[in-house]
């Protein structure tokens, strides 16, 4: 998803994913669920992670995830338009947008060299 959220959108595409956690179906053996429950810990049901499914397909946002590539860096991430590069963490009853702090942390937890070494790699390798 990340190395598509930037080329997909030149073709009206956009991209998404959802990561569910603890989530009771069909194809979790009861044996696997059963301690999670016992503890007390979330749970999701199926219709629930579907919602989520759901409203990234048609969420709207005000802000791109990140700049990337060519981008100049003067560019700002503002914009409206739909949901792009985003992942939907389903843990329970709550759902949780984790690309925009992955994101805006990532000189802090990736190292500002890093960092900066990355998005010169994207700039070298930027085709669109």
């Amino acid at each position: 998803m990340r190395a598509l959220r930037a080329t997909l959108p030149l073709d009206n595409i956009t991209i998404n994913t959802v990561a569910p956690a603890a989530t009771l179906t069909g194809l979790i053996p009861p044996e696997l669920a059963k301690p999670i429950i016992a503890m007390g810990l979330p749970t999701s049901s199926a219709d629930f992670v579907g919602l989520a499914v759901a409203y990234s397909a048609v969420a709207l946002e005000t802000r791109q995830v990140e700049l990337y590539g060519k981008d100049p860096d003067t560019a700002t991430v503002e914009c409206k338009g739909r949901w792009n590069g985003r992942t939907i963490l389903t843990l329970g009853d709550r759902y949780t947008e984790l690309e925009q702090a992955i994101s805006d942390l990532r000189p802090q937890w990736f190292g500002v060299d890093n960092a900066t070494l990355t998005r010169m790699q994207q700039k070298a390798t930027d085709f669109r």
